[in-house]
């Protein structure tokens, strides 16, 4: 055959096979990706429905009616939907294994998505589900209006319409109708938060967010660079009720109970703002002078975790107590508390403890401490003091000085104590000197 044919043949043959992959394409990657979302729901025993998946050839992916449920037994209910999700796919490092991304960029519309812990003994993902999320981790993300709801026993957290923009290349945009925080013991709603996003590898900032009058968050980065080995780490920066707070909180869940890791400190906190601003019936006053706390552990297992606090309170008020500071530190280790100093000083009056104690098993176990320490006591205004701790002023008075150890064992109190005073009345009883 002459060459001049050959060519013209091959020609032809190369535009053939170009045309069929040109058809078959959208076939082929809309029922492999189908397969592939099937495939992997079933290994972590969820369950998957999709209305349709179009995939034109050299255009994102785009998948209609999407709908993920777990099992009944599972250790979270998730129950996840979204009316149009649009994938534009890396084919080149799927296909080629280079280790890029799998996914440029995705945009959902119409997601609602509901997460509630169960208190089963099953998981939530397998290993190689955590891994796969971090592959499927974009590098641009643009979810459109959509409603969340967390619910962990009686703590429910409700956002609604949130918009979330975020790109490797620019800053994006964050934004929420309503943000609601439920508790036994807090609630709070927050309404039309603004702020802006940075995407950076596998690091999600949020910055520039006013949740209230006097709480600004400037930071608040989440890193998923361990996703894949179970462990997410969080970080923030906010000015608080004319003071700042810092922390660094890390969450690992490989083992069968998660160990968190908290770093935090706090400055220059205003108690009357803070109070204000959480709707405390009753008026505080004060500031949160510094704090530096840390944990590791279980919050489920205090008993099993390390814990450190230092704090100074100066200048509180609440009700009729008063005092001029305040200065708490205590660490938990071994389930053993070890107080190493309280100090509170009122006026004239000044008092310091010191010790260490054994954790409560159980709850009758605090009606009955275990505790041996060190007392340092120079009170002038016993009324004023018993005041501080809820007591009449009235029913006490008189000046005591208070320095030795002491100990406290099945509700039996003893140690060795040098006291003194003058003028003492102690329930409205005279004392003698």
């Amino acid at each position: 055959m002459p060459l001049k044919n050959r060519l013209l043949l091959a020609s032809l043959l190369i535009l053939l096979v170009s045309l069929l992959a040109i058809w078959f394409a959208p076939f082929a990657v809309s029922h492999s990706l189908r397969l592939w979302i099937w495939w992997k729901a079933r290994e972590q025993k969820l369950t998957v429905k999709i209305d349709q998946i179009d995939a034109p050839f050299l255009r994102p992916v785009v998948v209609r009616g999407f709908r993920m449920t777990s099992a009944p037994d599972a250790a979270f209910h998730i129950d996840v939907s979204a009316a149009q999700a649009t994938v534009n796919l890396n084919l080149k490092a799927i296909l080629m294994r280079l280790g890029g991304r799998a996914i440029r960029t995705l945009s959902v519309e119409g997601l609602d998505a509901q997460l509630r812990r169960n208190y089963a003994t099953g998981t939530t993902l397998m290993e190689s589900g955590w891994a796969t999320l971090q592959k499927l981790l974009p590098d641009s993300l643009n979810l459109g209006p959509f409603d969340l709801r967390v619910e962990d026993g009686p703590t429910v957290i409700l956002l609604r319409s949130v918009s979330l923009s975020a790109s490797q290349i620019e800053a994006g945009r964050f934004s929420a109708d309503e943000v609601t925080i439920a508790s036994p013991w807090f609630r709070q709603t927050f309404s039309q938060l603004r702020g802006a996003t940075n995407w950076q590898e596998t690091r999600l900032t949020l910055g520039g967010l006013s949740l209230t009058r006097g709480l600004d968050v400037q930071s608040l980065t989440a890193d998923f660079s361990h996703l894949g080995n179970q462990r997410v780490g969080l970080e923030f920066d906010a000015d608080v009720f004319g003071g700042k707070t810092r922390a660094s909180i890390s969450n690992e869940w490989r083992s069968r109970h998660s160990n968190w890791n908290v770093v935090g400190s706090a400055t220059d906190i205003s108690l009357a703002q803070t109070s204000e601003a959480l709707g405390f019936t009753d008026r505080v006053g004060g500031l949160v002078r510094a704090c530096k706390f840390t944990f590791r552990g279980n919050p489920r297992n205090p008993m099993r975790a390390t814990a450190w606090l230092w704090t100074e309170l100066t200048g509180l008020t609440w009700r009729e107590r008063a005092a001029d500071v305040i200065m708490l530190g205590a660490a938990l280790y071994n389930r053993q508390i070890e107080l190493q100093q309280l100090y509170v000083k009122q006026n004239t009056n000044q008092f310091t403890l010191s010790g260490e104690a054994s954790f409560p098993t159980n709850s009758s176990d605090w009606l009955r401490p275990d505790f041996r320490g060190d007392i340092s006591a120079s009170i002038g205004n016993l009324g004023d003091f018993a005041s501080l701790f809820g007591a009449n002023p009235g029913d006490f008075a008189g000046e005591i000085a208070i320095d030795g150890t002491m100990n406290a064992r099945d509700r039996k109190i003893g140690g060795h104590l040098a006291i003194s005073g003058a003028a003492l009345k102690i329930f409205k009883t005279s004392i003698d000197t």
